[in-house]
């Protein structure tokens, strides 16, 4: 384990205290080098790349947030470190945590909803349009649903 300073904000950023982080596959890739024609990753560094936390701090023009905002985000790729104590992320780059998730729970959900929305807009995905087309076949027993 290793001590880190506390993160300086820019006028855009809000300063979180993490109180749970993902892991994800992506953070185990990171740590074998997996990723580095992506992202060059100087290792060792500080991995995690989801987090929920508390705002503690706002930089002079942030407008979306104030202190002790429940938030959680996916951070830039190249600005990860989400198992730090603390993280300074831009504004634009996190959400409020609805109520009813746990931190343990909003921690897992920002690359999975990435993921998610990364697919749809490949899909060409539209509301009210059906999207997913899932067919029975016999030999993997799937079902025949879908799903708009």
């Amino acid at each position: 384990m290793v001590s880190l300073e506390i993160p300086v904000i820019g006028d855009r950023d809000v300063l979180v205290r993490v109180s749970a982080a993902g892991v994800n596959p992506l953070d185990n890739m990171i740590s074998r080098g997996e990723v580095k024609m992506i992202v060059p990753y100087k290792l060792p560094t500080v991995a995690g790349n989801e987090f929920v936390g508390v705002v503690e701090k706002v930089g002079a023009k942030v407008s979306k947030f104030k202190v002790n905002d429940r938030v959680f985000a996916r951070l830039p790729l190249d600005k990860i470190g989400a198992f730090a104590e603390y993280v300074a992320v831009n504004e634009n780059a996190i959400a409020k945590v609805p109520e009813y998730l746990s931190d343990v729970e909003a921690a897992a959900v920002p690359l999975t909803a990435l993921t998610i929305m990364q697919a749809l807009e490949l899909m060409k995905a539209e509301k009210g349009k059906k999207n997913l087309h899932f067919r029975r076949y016999r030999k993997c027993g799937s079902n025949g649903h879908s799903y708009s």
